[in-house]
């Protein structure tokens, strides 16, 4: 495709065509893909995310000679053909975002880092090209794959993930671009890749302020949503074990799930904490009842069988007394219902054995 790109004087005359061609096929990705994305947040990331991608995958190559030469910028092929048409991509997309920018999501262009940042980009790109640098920006190109990342999950919100996009941050455009910065810097790499020219270390030492304060805002989120999640989270919930023999009736202590609602002790917890202590209550107080009866069908039994005789008391003992049952169908004044304590004191108090 690129055999006939002998010489920079070709590759130049070629730079309509190539910048034609991709501004065309980045104007028909949108239309095909806005429909798609309701938001107008969505729709200005879609050239972002073309873009991005097709930049992290094109600087591979060249990310490839970096990393196997053990960091040394001068065995970076340069790769003319290739990383021309790269860096024409990106001038395309810069052009792109803000022609589509301005006719769909005006609000979502900012003067920073759309109308100074992309005007900046589209002349910084056009001198790594007349200055036989394009290898250097497509190696930076590795930069954009935290865009990428971060542009997938705007689209995608399922997919995002905040640790992921702030780890390639800073290994690529905070560690990296450090490296690269410096690295353009030495006598002997300024020779082999740049011709001499400081202008390279420059330029990324003068961007790096900007992505430096990108990442200081993306750490910034991770402070406050770590806030957000601390005031939203309830106290720990301290439960009491009331019921006497049970396996651990010490006091623990639990943390309660977030919530953003007020921090308030779960209802259905407690209620069901209600309805244990009462039932344990009621279940004590049959078993005083019954008891009382067998002590009562002991003593009847073990009696010699002339004196067999089971006072009144005893039986009626077990009976509600006459102004409940008034009370309970409606026909006597209201009243104090008994307690069952004072029912089995009744009951222990009729008995034979009391007697």
């Amino acid at each position: 495709m690129f055999a006939g790109l002998d010489t920079m004087s070709s590759l130049l005359d070629v730079v309509p065509t190539t910048f034609l061609l991709s501004f065309l096929s980045l104007g028909v990705s949108f239309y095909v893909l806005s429909p798609v994305f309701a938001t107008p947040k969505q729709t200005a990331w879609i050239l972002t995310a073309i873009s991005s991608a097709v930049m992290s995958i094109a600087s591979l190559p060249f990310l490839w000679d970096y990393l196997s030469s053990g960091g040394s910028v001068r065995h970076v092929r340069t790769l003319p053909a290739f990383a021309v048409t790269t860096n024409r991509f990106f001038q395309a997309y810069l052009a792109a975002d803000l022609t589509f920018g301005m006719m769909y999501y005006r609000s979502r262009i900012s003067l920073l880092e759309g109308w100074i940042h992309h005007t900046t980009y589209i002349f910084v790109v056009e001198l790594a090209i007349r200055r036989s640098w394009a290898h250097i920006f497509c190696l930076c190109g590795s930069m954009e794959i935290p865009t990428f990342i971060l542009g997938i999950t705007i689209l995608y919100p399922r997919l995002r993930s905040n640790v992921l996009f702030a780890v390639s941050f800073f290994m690529t455009r905070i560690s990296l671009h450090v490296v690269l910065a410096i690295s353009y810097l030495f006598k002997d790499n300024r020779t082999h890749a740049t011709g001499g020219s400081y202008v390279p270390s420059m330029l990324l030492a003068g961007i790096f302020p900007l992505h430096a304060m990108w990442f200081t805002g993306c750490i910034k989120g991770f402070i406050r949503r770590a806030r957000q999640k601390a005031a939203c989270q309830p106290p720990p919930i301290v439960e009491l074990n009331t019921i006497p023999g049970a396996p651990n009736a010490s006091i623990a202590a639990r943390p309660a799930k977030p919530s953003v609602e007020p921090a308030f002790p779960p209802a259905p917890l407690s209620r069901l904490h209600r309805i244990r202590l009462s039932a344990y209550h009621r279940r004590q107080h049959l078993k005083k009842a019954f008891r009382s009866l067998r002590t009562l069908r002991f003593d009847f039994l073990d009696s010699p069988l002339t004196k067999r005789v089971l006072p009144s008391g005893s039986i009626t003992a077990y009976f509600p007394r006459r102004e409940t049952v008034f009370d309970y169908v409606g026909l006597g004044r209201t009243m104090t219902p008994q307690p069952m304590e004072d029912f089995t004191a009744r009951v222990a108090s009729r008995s034979p054995s009391a007697h």
